[in-house]
């Protein structure tokens, strides 16, 4: 199995830590893709993606991850928001938090489906139908993932059950408890 990371300069970077974490101790291939050769997160560490969108193929993935951050002026970059229609096409898993749901909503592949976000700033609200919303932190429909900024322990988890990276609940629940540091012997 192979995961992706949509990378830009503002994401924020701590959202999709844990994540990132859980598949790269399991058997999940994880790369990552950005718009330029080089961007500056959210803590202001430059990272060198792997790839630039034009060099990727989403035939190649299974997963396409987004973390948050403010969304202009991405919303309305075609090559981003082409690329993210290329993985709802194919009925791939898209997970975005926090911010990130704005390019799915922008993108049209949100449609009538629920979804959660931590945007609230009037100038994105008429990327998304409102009555779609979801109350939960995090949610799951059909191949799409979403969750509120500081949900991304459970988006992690949501994320990790979808693409079925946990032995068992056993398994599953010692990661949460890992990442909320309540493992002691």
């Amino acid at each position: 199995m192979k995961a992706l990371f949509f990378l830009y300069d503002g994401y924020v970077d701590w959202e999709i830590s844990p994540l990132s974490y859980m598949l790269s101790v399991s058997d999940i291939d994880v790369k990552t893709v950005a718009l330029t050769e080089e961007i500056t997160h959210e803590g202001k560490f430059r990272i060198k993606p792997d790839f630039r969108i034009e060099e990727c193929d989403p035939t190649h993935y299974d997963v396409l991850i987004i973390p948050g951050g403010t969304p202009a002026p991405l919303d309305k970059e075609e090559r981003l928001l082409n690329f993210i229609r290329r993985f709802d096409e194919q009925g791939k898993y898209i997970a975005a938090i926090c911010g990130a749901p704005t390019f799915l909503a922008a993108a049209g592949i949100l449609r009538e489906r629920k979804y959660s976000t931590s945007i609230d700033e009037p100038e994105y609200q008429h990327y998304f139908d409102e009555t779609f919303k979801s109350e939960a932190d995090v949610t799951i429909s059909e191949n799409v993932i979403t969750a509120e900024g500081n949900a991304y322990i459970e988006f992690g988890i949501a994320v990790g059950k979808e693409l079925k990276i946990f032995d068992d609940r056993e398994d599953e629940l010692e990661t949460i408890l890992f990442f909320k540091n309540q493992l002691r012997s």
